[in-house]
């Protein structure tokens, strides 16, 4: 997700497009062209000004819906998962289980070892 709504702006100096924030895009503001460096009006009376101005009131809706969807996800806890009584919950009981399976490997190393030892 982008940090901003943007739209694409055409201008009507140089007809060029470019890319703006949505938040800059509002009517009775203006908007200036980096291509051809204008500063032009975004006046509703006119109709290519009035979709950019549409364009940008749906990309700002969008966002802020995004915004608050991502809000609610994080202020509602997860569902806790059932967990099995014999989980580790600690890093010592972690560290523990993990020894404990090294030890069994180790074993199960030296079963194979042995025999191999016996077929040979």
């Amino acid at each position: 997700m982008s940090l901003n709504a943007l739209v694409d702006v055409n201008c009507p100096h140089c007809q060029k497009q470019f890319v703006e924030n949505a938040k800059l895009i509002r009517a009775g503001g203006s908007a200036w062209c980096p291509e051809c460096e204008q500063l032009f009006a975004l006046d509703e009376t006119n109709e290519a000004i009035r979709k950019v101005l549409d364009a940008a009131k749906a990309a700002r809706r969008r966002r802020k819906d995004r915004l608050n969807d991502l809000k609610q996800r994080w202020a509602d806890p997860p569902p806790q998962a059932a967990t099995p009584a014999d989980t580790p919950r600690t890093l010592t009981e972690v560290l523990s289980v993990l020894d404990a399976l090294l030890l069994r490997l180790d074993d199960g190393k030296d079963l194979v070892k042995a025999k191999d030892d016996k077929a040979a």
